[in-house]
């Protein structure tokens, strides 16, 4: 993990929250990655095609596993596992059985706590997405081998039921347009969660693939509007054909940092 900056300590708290997400795409699987921002490590969602291995929990978690994000600003820490086993129970406890190969990397205490956060969420958030949950709740269980207690990169140990801990999302997260998305007409959605920062959240994007880029619309990010929820946004974009990079950031106090700053490259086909 990073050491802590001033600018890390401006940051607050994360914007997403704990709730499990809506049935959202059954042919798209949710996988968690793991993102810098600000000398600290965040939780980040991309929705992806993954290959499908029977069950939409152990989909997302074998592509997790084995395949590098879409975003290049985020990355992860795990390695292939052999083997992968899951199950749900009657009262949303999801197990997950991985073989110990998953955890072959050298990690630091933090980052090794948010490599299991990173399961967790991206177990749950396929179950949630597959509609196989009963609750608005669900649990994680890690196995290592078919037994718990197992000591996870040498740090966190696995000795019970596991609950998604927000403390690890990201304070702004842009869920749409996705990384490299291309938009079919001219309308563009813009979508995602901004915490609540001392002099706001601000957007722009950038007309790219040009000798210098131009910033082509801006503005300030408002959250909880008609029926969105308190930390979520949205804005609606009437772009030309062209390539594009939208980047969301809050803004401090004092200062001209880009704290928590979220970027996403996309192109737009229409004419």
């Amino acid at each position: 993990m990073p050491a802590p900056t001033e600018a890390s300590q401006k940051v607050p708290a994360a914007a997403s929250g704990t709730a499990l997400e809506p049935v959202a795409s059954r042919d798209l699987s949710p996988v968690y990655w793991l993102g810098e921002r600000d000398s600290t490590v965040y939780l980040y969602r991309e929705y992806v095609r993954a290959e499908d291995q029977g069950d939409p929990v152990t989909t997302s978690i074998k592509h997790m596993l084995e395949q590098p994000p879409e975003d290049p600003d985020f990355f992860n820490v795990w390695s292939p596992a052999s083997r992968i086993g899951t199950s749900i129970s009657a009262d949303n406890v999801i197990t997950v059985d991985l073989s110990a190969d998953a955890f072959a990397r050298r990690l630091d205490a933090g980052l090794a706590q948010r490599a299991i956060q990173q399961l967790v969420f991206t177990a749950t958030s396929a179950a949630a997405n597959a509609g196989l949950l009963g609750g608005s709740s669900a649990q994680v269980v890690l196995l290592v081998d078919g037994h718990a207690d197992y000591e996870a990169f040498g740090h966190v140990p696995l000795d019970g039921a596991m609950s998604r801990d927000a403390t690890f999302c990201a304070p702004i997260w842009v869920l749409d347009p996705g990384q490299d998305r291309v938009a079919a007409d001219n309308a563009v959605r813009i979508h995602g969660y901004a915490a609540k920062f001392p002099a706001g959240t601000r957007w722009e994007v950038q007309r790219t693939g040009s000798e210098s880029d131009t910033v082509v619309a801006s503005g300030a990010v408002e959250t909880g509007e008609a029926d969105l929820g308190a930390n979520e946004f949205e804005i609606s974009l009437a772009l030309p054909r062209g390539s594009y990079r939208l980047a969301v950031w809050g803004t401090p106090s004092t200062g001209t940092e880009r704290l928590a700053e979220d970027t996403k490259d996309f192109t737009v086909s229409g004419d």
